[in-house]
């Protein structure tokens, strides 16, 4: 809650209630809107500080559904986003799989960046986004040993058209893509699907914003409502 204690404003408030009540509704209204546009403007600068944006889509997810109604009682700003992980982003929390292998983590690599760039800063380019990757079907021998198995696929991917393939090392397991031709193939990490649940620690975006805004309310309702009085020719 917002306590305005500036005599200005409570003079300017008396003086239209007084003189022109039919115009207060319009300051409070204005006040309201203006302020959830300034809370947008915020927290996109907010994200921007905290996180790095390999995109458009997380700032312009934020949206404000304004009021429109000159009812006081029943004027209200509605400031929000479309993107469910900012939620988890303020508040912190956990990813777990979704099916049998880990939470997919994509590398630096998968972005063209290079395996040793962190944090990555951009997106996976098209090729190597796990929507578009798709899997030879391998067979499994139950005599070979995890270190055959993966040598088997590695082969067979460096032969084929498809240069992704799961490889299973041990604590590190995840999509690779196969480089280096078929006599002396490498593999490049593209999503590390490692871990079963992933920590997403608390980084709030919308609650510093908030304060940052509400800092400007007074100042906004006080042009709103001489703005008011300059119309009907009371200031």
């Amino acid at each position: 809650m917002i306590k305005l204690d500036d005599k200005e404003i409570k003079e300017y408030e008396n003086r239209l209630k007084g003189f022109a009540e039919r115009s207060f509704p319009f300051a409070t209204k204005f006040t309201m809107n203006k302020a959830g546009f300034e809370l947008r403007k915020d927290w996109q600068g907010q994200i921007d500080k905290q996180f790095v944006n390999r995109n458009k889509w997380t700032k312009g997810s934020i949206q404000v559904d304004q009021t429109k109604t000159l009812d006081v009682r029943k004027q209200q700003v509605t400031v929000g986003s479309r993107a469910d992980y900012l939620a988890t982003q303020e508040f912190g929390g956990t990813i777990r799989k979704t099916g049998k292998q880990g939470v997919s983590i994509a590398t630096s690599y998968s972005a063209g960046q290079g395996e040793s760039s962190k944090p990555r800063t951009r997106v996976p380019r098209k090729a190597n986004r796990i929507a578009n990757i798709q899997l030879r079907k391998r067979r499994q021998s139950k005599k070979a040993s995890r270190a055959q198995q993966n040598f088997l696929a590695v082969r067979a991917a460096a032969t084929s058209s498809n240069k992704f393939v799961y490889l299973d090392l041990g604590k590190r397991k995840g999509l690779f893509k196969v480089t280096g031709g078929k006599r002396k193939p490498k593999v490049k990490m593209v999503h590390d699907l490692s871990n079963t649940a992933v920590t997403i620690k608390r980084t709030p975006t919308l609650q510093p914003a908030l304060e940052q805004t509400q800092r400007k309310v007074p100042k906004i309702y006080k042009d709103a409502l001489l703005f008011q009085l300059k119309r009907r020719g009371l200031a």
